[in-house]
């Protein structure tokens, strides 16, 4: 009997959820998500050009001396 209010209350939560009158609020989440994903992208993308620089010029500097 529990587990049926329970399920009957995610239910009605869910359903006020997706009826707001304004429509605003999915919208507006899912802009902030994908708002976020582009940002964190762009981040991990310097972040992994910047790593690749320091990789080459270590390489650099160790066939400048004979090295690798």
């Amino acid at each position: 009997m529990n587990i049926k209010k329970t399920i009957k209350k995610f239910k009605n939560k869910i359903l006020d959820f997706f009826s707001d009158e304004y429509g605003g609020n999915l919208v507006e989440y899912a802009l902030l998500i994908g708002f976020a994903l582009f940002i964190f992208f762009i981040i991990v993308g310097v972040i992994s050009s910047m790593l690749d620089w320091t990789t080459g010029l270590s390489n650099e500097f160790l066939q400048l001396f004979g090295g690798n």
